[in-house]
């Protein structure tokens, strides 16, 4: 991939590893990295989990927020492991993929922080980057 695109990719496994490593977190460590999808119906977001679970992802479908004016399913994918810039790259095209073939949207991810041992954390605890959001990075208190 050309490094310019890359590098303003907030998808791309060298951006989500450069965020997780500005926010002090060791990633030679296991993190808790989960993807954001959203489907327009609860058939979409039951066929997308299971088909990404069939990958060795760990999903989980919510329905819509009730008080909410957004009626789309959320399908959060959980990959638990020590951050690898392939995979995140591999996972990141796979959720526009999975995205794409069921008629959602692949909205961004979210990722633990996971300090040395003994470390306090001084700012947030997660680090996130969504696009319905509009923000590239983000830090959030957990």
């Amino acid at each position: 991939m050309n490094k310019d695109i890359q590098e303003s990719n907030p998808y791309s496994g060298e951006f989500i590893l450069e965020q997780l490593q500005r926010f002090g977190s060791d990633v030679n460590r296991k993190h808790e990295v989960s993807f954001w999808l959203y489907f327009p119906n609860e058939d979409s977001a039951q066929r997308a989990s299971r088909r990404a679970a069939s990958t060795g992802l760990k999903p989980e479908v919510s329905p819509p927020l009730k008080d909410s004016d957004d009626s789309l399913w959320l399908c959060l994918l959980y990959c638990p492991h020590v951050p690898d810039e392939g995979l995140l790259d591999g996972i990141s095209q796979f959720c526009m993929d999975l995205a794409s073939e069921f008629d959602g949207k692949y909205d961004g991810w979210e990722a633990s922080l996971e300090l040395e041992d003994g470390e306090k954390p001084t700012m947030p605890s997660n680090v996130t980057a969504h696009t319905s959001r509009g923000a590239a990075s983000e830090a959030v208190q957990g």
